[in-house]
């Protein structure tokens, strides 16, 4: 690949993964130039607020760490420079980590830095275009061999069965089938990460209620909930109808009270 313009490679972590409500707790970047030179950038960033456990977790990045560190406002002018007239690269870049940066730079009021034509070369969409992630690379990848009569359907299956199990033993998966599927989801409760659990919660991860429980939403605007159950995938509206149902019902309003004194004529 030859370079007509600086490229920036960067990678940031994260609160979360909804760009609306994440803040960048780390940004590290290689610019590359078509010169051939090469520098790097890396630093953490106080997102000026907690970082969720499970980020924690997932990063080793915790709320002592960033609490002397820049925030990204602190930081906006520097990673300019690098963004100024760069075409952009990452993994998984043009879904989450641009819009991010976009999202921040937004935040302060400001557009995000670079040529309106810049390009983002996404490592994650090169790898879907060439590599075919279907049932027989798996079967290759786990057993080294392709599937017979592949892609008539009880062959599939068979293989299907043998590559779940394969997977259940070489990952450690124990449990119900239940089960694993609630542990690869944690804390998110349906596949596209719509709902989480905290505490006793379930957090809803979009909209305009992003950040607000379930029980909260019930409470202060309960037609959104009617809402999410009639409009959204049916996964997340089972979720929804469930819950809703454990949330103690409204008591009843008192009946009217009559004035003794007056009394009906006729």
């Amino acid at each position: 690949m030859k370079l007509s313009r600086p490229l920036l490679l960067f990678d940031l972590e994260a609160t979360g993964l909804q760009i609306e409500s994440a803040r960048v707790i780390e940004f590290a970047a290689i610019r590359l130039e078509p010169s051939g030179s090469r520098t790097s950038f890396q630093t953490l960033v106080n997102p000026e607020e907690p970082i969720p456990q499970e980020v924690q977790q997932i990063t080793g990045i915790g709320d002592a760490d960033v609490s002397d560190s820049p925030t990204f406002r602190d930081l906006a002018d520097k990673i300019s420079e690098l963004l100024d007239d760069a075409d952009l690269g990452g993994y998984n870049a043009a879904n989450f980590d641009v819009p991010l940066l976009r999202a921040e730079y937004g935040r302060l009021r400001r557009p995000l830095p670079g040529p309106y034509d810049r390009v983002v070369l996404d490592a994650l969409e090169i790898l879907r275009k060439h590599e075919i992630r279907n049932l027989d690379w798996a079967h290759r990848y786990y057993f080294g061999t392709s599937i017979p009569e592949a892609h008539r359907a009880l062959a599939d299956v068979e293989a299907t069965e043998t590559i779940l199990f394969e997977q259940t033993r070489r990952y450690g998966l124990a449990g119900s089938a239940h089960d694993v599927v609630v542990a690869l989801r944690h804390p998110y409760l349906d596949s596209k990460r719509k709902l989480r659990v905290e505490d006793d919660d379930i957090i809803v991860c979009f909209g305009k209620f992003a950040g607000k429980s379930l029980r909260q939403i019930n409470q202060d605007e309960p037609t959104y909930l009617d809402w999410m159950v009639e409009t959204l995938d049916p996964e997340i509206a089972d979720i929804v109808r469930i819950t809703r149902e454990q949330f103690p019902k409204p008591a009843p309003p008192p009946p009217a009270r009559t004035d003794p004194s007056r009394r009906r004529i006729g």
